[in-house]
């Protein structure tokens, strides 16, 4: 029994280690989920843990992987206060997500950032897809240089053709050393 279990510990770390097979290239940044009154997907709740060893993400709504509507919404510069944050931030509508409730395998493939104290970790993770990211809601368009801020398109939800996923913060020391915004490899798997 002991090297049976040892054993399949064993492979279980090797397996860990290996390229995801049928994974697209993505980015990260991260979120605490846990100071969120709520989240887009109905049924969910605003928590970090989405049961044993799945961490919460929102998904971009200008991703490829996004299906659905796109959330409901405009740009409006009047709820910006041109230097990176709203004023306004109440967030739209994102009635019929199609990923709510699916989940993803991520690993580390690099900062996003250029970092190059720190490193990826080789470990794959699992999120569940609990809220969105809307390149609608001013927290994240403020953000960007077109309304004063200065944080790239790619990291807040703004950059279309990118599989940009917001996950918890509590995914970041699973993923990598690295302090910023990740590359990633994204792969669907059950939940």
């Amino acid at each position: 029994m002991f090297s049976t279990t040892l054993t399949f510990g064993i492979l279980a770390g090797f397996l860990s280690q290996l390229p995801l097979v049928n994974a697209v290239a993505g980015v990260t940044t991260f979120n605490d989920y846990s100071t969120q009154s709520g989240v887009a997907c109905p049924g969910f709740s605003p928590t970090n843990s989405q049961g044993t060893n799945t961490f919460a993400a929102a998904m971009a709504d200008l991703s490829p992987l996004w299906t659905g509507p796109r959330c409901a919404g405009t740009m409006d510069a009047s709820k910006c206060n041109g230097r990176g944050a709203c004023t306004n931030c109440a967030g739209p509508s994102c009635a019929g997500e199609g990923q709510c409730g699916h989940c993803f395998n991520l690993r580390c493939t690099g900062s996003l950032d250029g970092e190059t104290s720190g490193s990826c970790s080789g470990n794959t993770v699992k999120v569940k897809i609990v809220d969105a990211c809307p390149a609608t809601h001013p927290e994240n368009y403020c953000k960007i240089a077109a309304f004063g801020g200065n944080i790239p398109t790619r990291e807040a939800c703004e950059a279309s053709g990118v599989n940009a996923l917001d996950i918890a913060t509590t995914a970041r020391g699973a993923l990598s050393s690295f302090q910023g915004n990740l590359n990633i490899d994204i792969e669907t798997t059950s939940c």
